[in-house]
């Protein structure tokens, strides 16, 4: 599930030219130090450097490569005292997230015999605060991240936070489709075109359901067998799941591939009701199909819910997968929410084969077909929700990071788990549900906070931590 991104850093390292007249060495250390940030940030990124801004015309200039640059993100990095108006052309000139390091190589040094060279080569926090009166004054957001070079978790901030980013900038060029409707009086499915439209640029992807069944009707037999041996490998098969479930489970598959490649969507709801039996069909035995998707970075569900979708490409741009999920059930003895859903999934969470069994009622559904069954991984999780309601911005997250615990679970062919939230059950329900989440969420693998919170800035989300 290791996301794919590779961000695209804006670094920006600061100093003040006059110190440098006056002690010879100064520059030197300094850039020595920007050297090693450099580098471990170029292990995962590309990086768009003006090199060092210590006078205000270098300040002018490095606007100018910097906004020329498509970066994700602004890291600031004076290694001395310098003047606010070093960012000022940078900031202004770009509009990203803006993060202040606020480090050194060294986790201390020799107070008693250091002389004011070394001094002001430590010196870095200093201008930090006029940084952020700056950044306050220009009215824009930014966070400062603190520590050493020695601390792995001081790198780790800095990777998530770039990560956060690169994923807004990959989901401000996706696609995002419906196929079909909403399930029936459901309040919280329907989207606002104009927000996606906000969002990514473009109008909901909505293709006709014809389309499926025309993909359908022209599955070639080699195409068919590629993707019935590729489920058959794949999946542990119950008794109930006779061949002829696995091959038309895998014409579906074939023809729903088909038309999310052609279109180019990166992530959809689905749902028909269907008049006749083959179109209830292609609806009931979707779930390997979209689970399929799912897997492989294109998130689909069933219901119509594309914003849940869009929340699962979330966490699946970095990299904690995205599962479909919602709450099943409340244990008040163990202090844990039962969570779960029926049909497609994302079968990269799962441990082991995920297991496959013929379900003849599909419950709240018409039509029969495959269902999907297996353990998730255990420990954290993030649960996501991405709603229209509720805000004036043009989507808001909402997400908490809690616990997959184990436990005995629900053998009814659809995936589930145990959640345990950081707070009492009570609590989190009410946290949870007075900011307007839709009832599908989204479950990624690991604490996604910091990117979290870094992708809805990015986006112009609004973001709740519950």
């Amino acid at each position: 599930m290791a996301t794919k991104l590779r961000p695209t850093i804006g670094l920006l390292p600061t100093g003040l030219n006059m110190y440098f007249h006056q002690y010879p060495n100064l520059r030197e250390m300094g850039m020595a130090m920007y050297a090693k940030l450099l580098a471990r940030l170029e292990e995962y990124a590309d990086v768009v450097t003006p090199g060092l801004v210590d006078t205000y015309e270098a300040a002018v200039n490095a606007a100018e490569v910097l906004s020329k640059g498509s970066i994700d993100i602004l890291l600031i990095f004076p290694f001395g005292y310098t003047t606010g108006m070093m960012i000022v052309p940078t900031v202004k000139a770009t509009n990203v997230p803006i993060r202040l390091i606020n480090a050194h190589e060294d986790a201390s040094y020799d107070y008693k015999n250091a002389d004011t060279e070394l001094y002001l080569h430590h010196e870095g926090a200093c201008p930090i605060p006029e940084y952020s009166c700056t950044l306050v004054a220009l009215k824009r957001k930014f966070q400062v991240i603190t520590g050493y070079f020695g601390q792995e978790h001081f790198w780790t901030e800095i990777r998530r936070q770039c990560m956060g980013a690169a994923a807004a900038k990959a989901y401000s060029k996706c696609r995002f489709a419906v196929i079909g409707n909403t399930y029936t009086n459901m309040v919280d499915m329907p989207v606002d075109d104009h927000r996606i439209l906000q969002a990514t640029g473009q109008l909901v992807c909505r293709p006709e359901i014809e389309e499926i069944e025309q993909a359908y009707d022209r599955v070639t037999e080699e195409q068919l067998q590629a993707m019935y041996r590729e489920f058959r490998s794949y999946y542990d098969v119950d008794d109930s799941v006779t061949d002829e479930h696995m091959r038309e489970s895998a014409r579906i598959a074939v023809a729903f591939d088909e038309i999310i490649r052609k279109y180019a969507i990166d992530g959809f709801g689905y749902y028909w009701w269907g008049q006749s039996e083959k179109f209830i069909e292609l609806r009931s035995q979707s779930a390997l199909a979209a689970s399929r998707l799912t897997a492989m970075g294109i998130p689909g569900v069933t219901e119509g819910d594309v914003k849940a979708a869009m929340a699962m490409k979330i966490l699946n741009l970095l990299g904690g997968g995205g599962m479909f999920l919602e709450f099943f059930s409340q244990d008040f003895d163990e202090n844990f929410i039962m969570m779960g859903h029926d049909g497609p999934s994302n079968v990269d969470l799962a441990v082991g084969k995920p297991k496959l069994q013929n379900l003849t009622i599909h419950h709240g559904k018409i039509g029969e077909g495959l269902g999907i069954d297996f353990n998730m991984k255990l420990g954290t999780c993030t649960i996501l929700n991405l709603t229209q309601v509720g805000t004036e911005k043009t989507f808001k997250l909402i997400y908490t990071v809690a616990e997959i615990v184990p436990g005995d679970i629900l053998n009814i062919g659809n995936p589930n788990c145990r959640i345990r939230m950081n707070k009492p059950i009570p609590d989190f329900y009410n946290d949870w549900c007075i900011q307007g989440p839709g009832h599908h969420s989204a479950l990624g693998i690991g604490d996604l906070s910091r990117e979290i919170e870094t992708f809805a800035q990015a986006m112009d989300f609004e973001c709740v931590r519950v």
